[in-house]
């Protein structure tokens, strides 16, 4: 028997969809602004190395630029993109020695894997032409429309919209961060793994761009139900794990 469990990028397809929305926002604001349709090159939105040490995060892989290009009236107009995967590394590593454990013993069969990731952060800078910011409420519906996307990329079962709260950034400007809550479950009909996960995603715009950082972190039990044990793999405060996001999100610039 084997069940997978994995937190995988919540970008599969968020990024192009969201890239694709912002272009149409961006035509729209250009209809109505004068000046040049330049757009300048996406720089990573990152987060600091120090708050990464004294957390125990580190960056996945490489930098992802992207650059989405739409024609109006015989003028390319052009998107440009960032992104950054991270991953808490200290989690992944104390979910993976406490499995370890349990299957040592004999509690659970080999085949059976929980989420080794762990925590994940994605930040995205989009950079639209002449440096256009968009307006907090059209991010906010824009946002809030992809995360049935989100839910179906990662299996998370009734992921939904659970609150709001202030957070400051880098430049000391107030923003919103986004909450949600749901469920992934993995089954092979008589085994399963299932873990609650929280989601966090805070938007905003300064300095000619825009940055959206993206979190999902697990919560509470994990659990490995099989035909024999109920067995609670490890415990996780996911308040603790999104608050010690928040603290990565605001040295990101």
């Amino acid at each position: 028997m084997t069940i997978i469990v994995c937190m995988v990028n919540p970008m599969n397809n968020l990024r192009s969809q969201m890239i694709l929305l912002f272009t149409i926002v961006s035509l729209l604001a250009l209809t109505i602004t004068s000046g040049c349709l330049e757009t300048p090159d996406a720089t990573p939105a990152k987060v600091s190395s120090e708050a990464l040490s004294k957390y125990g995060w580190v960056q996945i892989g490489d930098v992802t630029y992207e650059t989405q290009e739409e024609e109006i009236s015989g003028t390319v107009i052009k998107v440009n993109t960032a992104t950054i995967i991270y991953q808490d590394e200290q989690l992944g590593q104390d979910i993976n020695v406490n499995l370890q454990n349990e299957i040592s013993q004999g509690h659970v069969q080999t085949g059976v894997q929980s989420p080794t990731a762990g925590s994940q952060l994605i930040t995205i800078r989009i950079v639209l032409p002449g440096g256009i910011g968009l307006p907090s409420s059209v991010t906010s519906k824009l946002i809030d429309s992809q995360i049935t996307n989100l839910a179906q990329e990662n299996n998370i079962m009734n992921f939904k919209k659970v609150g709001t709260r202030e957070t400051n950034v880098k430049d000391g400007s107030s923003v919103t961060a986004n909450a949600y809550s749901g469920t992934i479950t993995s089954s092979d009909g008589r085994n399963s793994v299932s873990v609650d996960v929280m989601g966090i995603i805070v938007p905003w715009s300064g300095s000619g761009s825009n940055i959206i950082a993206i979190g999902i972190v697990p919560d509470g039990d994990i659990k490995v139900k099989t035909e024999l044990i109920d067995l609670t793999v490890i415990t996780i405060d996911g308040n603790a794990e999104i608050e010690e996001m928040l603290e990565l999100i605001k040295t990101i610039e």
